[in-house]
């Protein structure tokens, strides 16, 4: 390797060094890049009425300031009391489940016992996991005042982005030799409607499993329906993990009162999910994003094993364009392209070698 070659090998690796160690500021702006699609999926709804864009972007961000509002003065009031409920009576309800289990160990035999998991041990084991996994998400925010400051920060790359994206993506398009722009351009393209599909398939996943979650609770009296009901939808946002965690909190409560019932609300959120992901979705979206599910639960182990929470609630975005990228750049552009130039290189060969022959 000569001296050229070693130089670009070691930017590479201080470029990927320096990715790693501001990693988490990445996910914040990748965060506000998601947040600025919702709000351009508004926009481009408005402009479809006959809006101009500039009055578009702003009822979206007076619409945004009104959630906001909204939930500070309403929403969130209401549910604290509910959650601290939820807070007391979850832990009550698992410490049932697990002397449930223990009695039903017990009635076995000494062999089946033994093979069966202690479930508190599980639960004393998965703590030490659940909050590294808290730790390494939450890193750039250290207590009220460092929440605050990067909610505000979230906020104010949100709305740059949305008000004029343009500068921002022919900024990171520069970043890239001249030859390749037109084509990361492309893939920014394609990156972007695949998000902006995947944000509407997950806007209508969330308020289907927050109504349907509503109904099933309060037809099963099962207390606290609305902090349950909204912690539901709001877990509906991560797959596959979002669903076994939801359903957590309702059969707790509901071991406390009946057996039977816990069971079937088990059922009931089955049902749901599989209401929501087979039917209402593809009924309501033609162009449904279709993931294979090992790579979205191998993509949730990686980032939130790398970023944490943040990563977690973030996974599904983050493997969507780690799909296309991989597609895009590795395949097409390095594999498809290498591929052709052997063909060339040893068609020229050929070529040659008939040459020389004939003389």
């Amino acid at each position: 390797m000569d001296f050229a070659k070693w130089i670009s090998f070691s930017l590479v690796i201080i470029f990927i060094y320096i990715i790693w160690q501001i990693k988490q500021i990445l996910l914040l702006v990748f965060t506000a890049v998601v947040f600025a699609l919702i709000l351009n999926i508004v926009v481009k709804q408005l402009v479809n009425f006959g809006i101009k864009r500039g009055y578009a972007v702003l009822g979206s961000i007076v619409l945004l300031f009104t959630v906001i509002i909204f939930f500070i003065t309403v929403v969130i009031p209401s549910l604290l009391f509910q959650f601290q409920e939820l807070y007391n009576l979850v832990p009550l309800g698992i410490q049932k489940i697990i002397l449930e289990v223990d009695q039903f160990k017990h009635n076995l035999s000494s062999e089946w016992a033994n093979a069966l998991p202690d479930l508190e041990q599980v639960l004393e084991d998965l703590q030490p996991l659940l909050n590294d996994l808290l730790k390494r998400g939450f890193i750039v925010v250290t207590g009220v005042f460092g929440a605050l400051l990067t909610g505000l920060l979230l906020l104010a790359l949100t709305l740059m982005i949305l008000v004029d994206p343009i500068p921002y993506k022919e900024g990171f398009i520069r970043l890239f030799p001249s030859f390749y722009r037109s084509r990361i351009n492309e893939i920014l393209n394609i990156i972007t409607q695949e998000l902006e599909e995947w944000l509407a398939d997950t806007f209508i996943k969330i308020i289907s499993v927050f109504i349907l979650t509503f109904i099933t609770l309060s037809i099963f009296q099962i207390p606290l329906v609305s902090a349950q009901a909204f912690l539901a939808g709001l877990l509906a946002f991560i797959p596959y993990v979002g669903s076994i965690t939801s359903v957590i909190s309702p059969m707790a409560i509901t071991f406390l009162y009946s057996d039977w019932k816990s069971w079937m609300i088990l059922i009931a959120y089955i049902g749901i999910y599989h209401l929501v992901d087979r039917i209402i979705i593809p009924k309501l979206r033609k162009n449904k994003v279709e993931l294979i599910p090992a790579n979205v639960i191998i993509g949730q182990i990686i980032f939130a094993n790398f970023l944490g929470v943040l990563g977690l609630f973030l996974a599904l975005p983050l493997v969507i364009m780690t799909q296309i990228l991989i597609k895009e750049i590795l395949i097409k552009d390095i594999f498809d392209s290498w591929q052709l130039t052997q063909e060339i290189n040893t068609f020229t060969i050929d070529e040659i070698d008939m040459v020389n022959d004939e003389e």
